[in-house]
């Protein structure tokens, strides 16, 4: 069977054996985004094309490629949502010489009934090393960072923070771009900026104080980026997390080591799952269908 993880940015594909072991592995810059309309199958046979021949026409995708403007929409699953009804959403795609299937997304709402919606990560989810039966909290940082709620082996409710998103756009276009040029690579500055995301006030008036924190001289210019992502993580976490309750993070671990020191600081346990979480869920809904 072949693997396929196709995000909006990044492609990533496994050539797997009988026992589901990785025989092959190929990685591009060939996001969904960058494909146009009708030529997902093309993309996808110049990617892996030589595999399909091979005989490996078993095709399992998940990410962006199923989204509206993917391949084929794979519709997205209401929560709550269990592994079983995740499974029954897998959609076919018509394709030469390949039997391929979309993972679905799937759709909340919050508490004052906004939609939220996420697609890749219920694969991510569901192919932790322990999935869990009992409450828990689980966290996908990124761009656009998930905030998951389960219970009892279902995904019952999520909520999404684009705090990655904001960070990159508050250096690129607003007034803060002078005094982040650097790279946040600066942990002690990372958590002042936690810090002072715990204190009082909103967010936007402590943006602003990376500036006057700079022109004061009260922080150094080099620590201004990683100030600035830790008040923004700061404020997430703050939101999303609660005293009392174990997060599991799941994702690039450089990423999610921000994220566990962040919590930390707001005195909430957290664990890093290992990595490989989407092949694994891919293997896993692989063995539940019918092909």
């Amino acid at each position: 069977m072949i693997a396929v993880i196709w995000g909006s940015t990044s492609f990533h594909a496994y050539k797997l054996g009988s026992e589901g072991n990785v025989e092959a592995e190929r990685t591009s810059a060939r996001g969904a985004v960058a494909v146009p309309a009708g030529g997902f199958e093309e993309a996808l046979k110049q990617e892996i094309g030589d595999w399909i021949h091979e005989g490996d026409g078993r095709v399992l995708l998940s990410g962006m490629v199923g989204a509206r403007r993917g391949w084929k929409e794979a519709p997205y699953v209401t929560v709550p949502a269990d592994f079983d009804r995740l499974v029954e959403g897998v959609v076919r795609v018509e394709a030469e010489g390949m039997d391929a299937r979309i993972v679905p997304g799937m759709m909340a709402a919050d508490e004052n009934g906004v939609p939220e919606v996420l697609r890749g990560e219920e694969t991510q989810i569901f192919g932790c090393a322990g999935e869990v039966e009992k409450f828990a909290r689980v966290c996908l940082p990124g761009l656009h960072s998930k905030w998951v709620r389960m219970e009892g082996g279902q995904i019952r409710g999520f909520s999404t923070s684009m705090s990655g998103d904001l960070f990159n756009a508050i250096r690129a276009s607003t007034i803060l771009h002078a005094c982040t040029k650097h790279e946040p690579n600066d942990d002690d500055a990372f958590l002042m900026g936690v810090e002072r995301a715990k204190q009082s006030g909103e967010l936007s008036h402590h943006l602003f104080g990376v500036r006057t924190l700079v022109l004061t001289g009260s922080m150094k210019e080099a620590g201004a980026s990683s100030f600035l992502y830790g008040l923004l993580i700061g404020h997430e976490v703050k939101a999303e997390a609660h005293a009392g309750e174990m997060v599991h993070l799941i994702g690039d671990a450089k990423l999610c080591g921000h994220y566990e020191m962040a919590l930390l600081a707001m005195d909430i346990s957290s664990t890093i799952e290992p990595q490989g979480t989407a092949l694994k869920g891919l293997k896993r809904i692989a063995a539940r269908l019918e092909w």
